[in-house]
C-alpha cells in the first residue's frame, strides 16, 4: 500500500509538471506541439459518454467533463508512477530512471494508443519539431516524478526513524 500512496504522490507532481509545461508550449511555441485533433481527457469522456443510454448523453454538466477529463490525464501519469515504482528493484540514477521512464511513457501514447485512437499521426508523419519538445517534457515529466519518489520514500525513512 506503501508504494501505491508514494507512487500516487509522485505520479501527481510529475503530472502536474508536465501539464505545466504543455501549458506553456500551447502559449509560447503552439507550433512545437504534436498536432492533436483533440486533447486526449475529452476525447476519453466523449467515448465513455458514448457508452452511456442516449437519454444520459447530454445531461453531464461541462465543467464535470473537464474534471473528469483533468482526472484521467493525472491517473495516467500516476500509473506511469506506479509501474516505475512497482518494476524497478532498487533506485538507480535518477536522471537515467527519470528519463527512461519519460521515453516510455511517451512511447505509449505517441507510438501506441495516440495514432491507435486517430488523435495525432504517427510521429513519422510529424515534423521534428514537433516530436523532440514532447519527447523532452515528458523525460522532465519522468524525472520529476522519479525525484519526487525518492523525495516521499526518504520523508517516510526519516520519519519512521524519529519514531
Amino acid at each position: 500500500m506503501e508504494k501505491v500512496l508514494l507512487s500516487t504522490g509522485a505520479g501527481i507532481a510529475g503530472t502536474a509538471l508536465i501539464r505545466g509545461l504543455i501549458t506553456g508550449t500551447q502559449r509560447y511555441a503552439p507550433r512545437t506541439l504534436p498536432p492533436m485533433k483533440a486533447d486526449p481527457g475529452r476525447f476519453m469522456v466523449a467515448q465513455a459518454e458514448r457508452l452511456l443510454p442516449a437519454r444520459l448523453r447530454g445531461g453531464i454538466p461541462a465543467h464535470l467533463e473537464s474534471a473528469f477529463a483533468v482526472l484521467l490525464a493525472f491517473g495516467y501519469g500516476v500509473s506511469g508512477a506506479a509501474g516505475y515504482a512497482f518494476a524497478r528493484r532498487r533506485p538507480g540514477n535518477l536522471f537515467l530512471d527519470g528519463a527512461m521512464l519519460g521515453a516510455a511513457t511517451w512511447a505509449v501514447s505517441y507510438l501506441g494508443w495516440v495514432p491507435a485512437t486517430r488523435l495525432a499521426p504517427p510521429v513519422w508523419r510529424q515534423k521534428p519539431k514537433q516530436i523532440i519538445p514532447n519527447l523532452v517534457s515528458h523525460a522532465i515529466y519522468g524525472i520529476a516524478t522519479v525525484g519526487a519518489l525518492r523525495l516521499l520514500e526518504n520523508l517516510l525513512r526519516r520519519s519512521r526513524q524519529g519514531r
